[in-house]
């Protein structure tokens, strides 16, 4: 029922350190050898070397994948950073030349009204002086009889 099947014999030294020798049974109603799905213990063992090595592979792709996004959002974190930062400190110059132009008109307007007080008090001084003088002589009318 089980016969053992040898391997393919090496055509080459080359081919000998490449390959192992395989026995394995045949079991009837399984799938025969030449289909690709069959493995064997030792193919295992070496399937897993080279998924091993693909782990790495894919790992270091992984990691560069990894890295390139990390770059990618450093870049778009460090471009929308710079972009508040230009126009909030647009905006504030902004402000601030509005604040030093009402500063301006504040001190203009100041000064404004400190002359025309001024005025007004001289006004008044000389409104009470004018009060005060007797600037009509004081007539003295005698009625005729």
């Amino acid at each position: 029922m089980a016969d053992l099947v040898s391997g393919e014999a090496s055509e080459s030294d080359e081919e000998l350190q490449d390959k192992h020798k395989i026995f394995a049974a045949e079991v009837p109603g399984e799938a025969s050898e030449d289909e690709d799905d069959d493995e064997d213990i030792y193919e295992q063992r070496r399937s897993t070397q080279v998924n091993s090595m693909a782990s790495i592979y894919r790992n270091n792709l992984l990691q560069r994948k990894l890295i390139e996004n990390n770059i990618a959002i450093w870049r778009s974190l460090t471009a929308f950073t710079r972009s508040f930062v230009l126009s909030a400190s647009k905006q504030l110059v902004t402000t601030d030349q509005m604040l030093i132009k009402s500063q301006i008109n504040l001190q203009s307007a100041h000064t404004s009204l400190q002359q025309a007080q001024k005025n007004a008090q001289e006004l008044q001084t000389r409104v009470a002086s004018v009060m005060t003088s007797s600037f009509l002589p004081h007539i003295n009318i005698q009625k005729a009889s």
